[in-house]
């Protein structure tokens, strides 16, 4: 019970940081994108951000009122990144990067939770197009204050530097998401290639070391992110990661995993099922006993039946143009054309997730208990 009370404690004193560093204005004139977090862990947390010309920065972080530690971030350039280490688990932090002479905002975050601790976190995606429609949906995350956000892809229309920076604006200084929670995403078919690595920060883990696909745990869930828009056949090096990664010890001990990628392979919308996924990927999600697979790219929301264990889920609600539904398919459990965000709980073995609109409604909900 004290344990519970301390977490509780340190969530809310995290959550009242963050809302208290929302940038009203932004300090750093020559910061380009402000900086936005992700690789999170138990003891670490990754920062980046981007000047407009090549510079030295600087990153400085301390626990909660608590003393500064400043770290040069080496050689001038125009991205810069930032993995802050030797930190206490499930603990808040404050932060403010430094380029040239200007200063961010105070930030913070929270380092990854202990494997029994309850923790929530939200999945969405396309969030390309109408920028007032994605800024609703960030709203309406951020009153839901989770511990991790997941995009499916199309998180811009294409590959251009001004559609990169409106993300970045919206993410980061329209909203508090970016700076505040770590954000964490695969690629979409409208921003395949180098630029998308070169604006977002993912876990390397595979054994080519890149960020295309990866996976992490947070609390007692085993996240995967793969790759639709590169080769995942069974000949693939994808594909064989894939199976490596599913049935490695980290994720058979997990009580959830959680897999997410663009392209659905179960589908009512226009761009409809992929087949060649749902021959290929699907098989390997319920014989692994995958709880949930998340996609995009049919801007809607639907959630199928159970199918071998496993539920798909189209969350491609979260800016880019609604789409209508094309088909009828028995294996559908909901579906609702609708600008939208997925709410995650998990609490112990218990995990819960709800469909809710900008507007807080709360439209559809799924519960997976494991015994």
């Amino acid at each position: 019970m004290e344990s519970n009370k301390t977490f509780i404690s340190s969530v809310l004193t995290c959550l009242l940081v963050s809302l208290l560093s929302v940038p009203a204005v932004v300090l750093a004139q020559h910061v380009r994108h402000l900086p936005h977090l992700s690789c999170v862990t138990q003891h670490s947390m990754t920062v980046a951000w981007t000047s407009t010309d090549s510079v030295e920065t600087k990153i400085l972080w301390r626990p909660v009122n608590g003393a500064w530690t400043a770290a040069t971030v080496p050689g001038k350039r125009v991205a810069h990144s930032f993995a802050i280490d030797g930190l206490a688990v499930s603990s808040c932090f404050q932060y403010r990067a430094v380029v040239g002479n200007d200063t961010t905002e105070q930030y913070s975050f929270m380092t990854a939770i202990k494997p029994d601790e309850p923790f929530a976190f939200v999945v969405y995606g396309d969030t390309r197009s109408n920028r007032d429609a994605h800024v609703s949906v960030l709203r309406a995350i951020e009153l839901e204050n989770p511990k991790l956000v997941i995009n499916t892809g199309d998180l811009v229309g294409k590959n251009t530097d001004s559609l990169w920076d409106y993300y970045f604006e919206d993410i980061c200084a329209k909203t508090g998401i970016g700076q505040n929670i770590p954000v964490y995403s695969s690629p979409g078919n409208h921003e395949a290639g180098a630029m998308y690595f070169d604006n977002v920060l993912m876990p390397h883990n595979n054994p080519a070391h890149s960020p295309a696909y990866y996976s992490f745990e947070y609390g007692n869930v085993h996240f995967i992110s793969l790759n639709s828009e590169i080769p995942f056949d069974s000949s693939s090096d994808q594909f064989r990661w894939l199976l490596d990664d599913v049935q490695s010890e980290s994720a058979r001990k997990s009580t959830f995993k959680i897999a997410y990628w663009h392209r659905p392979p179960y589908s009512s919308g226009p761009h409809g099922s992929e087949m060649r996924i749902r021959s290929v990927l699907c098989p390997v999600m319920e014989s692994n006993g995958v709880d949930i697979v998340f996609n995009g790219h049919d801007h809607l929301y639907e959630r199928t039946k159970a199918i071998n264990g496993t539920t798909y889920v189209v969350t491609g609600g979260g800016g880019a143009p609604l789409y209508d539904f094309k088909t009828e398919n028995e294996w559908t459990a909901y579906k609702e054309k609708t600008y939208h965000l997925c709410l995650i709980s998990v609490e112990g073995k218990r995990l819960k997730m709800f469909m809710i609109r900008p507007d807080g409604e709360k439209r559809d909900s799924l519960t997976i208990s494991k015994p």
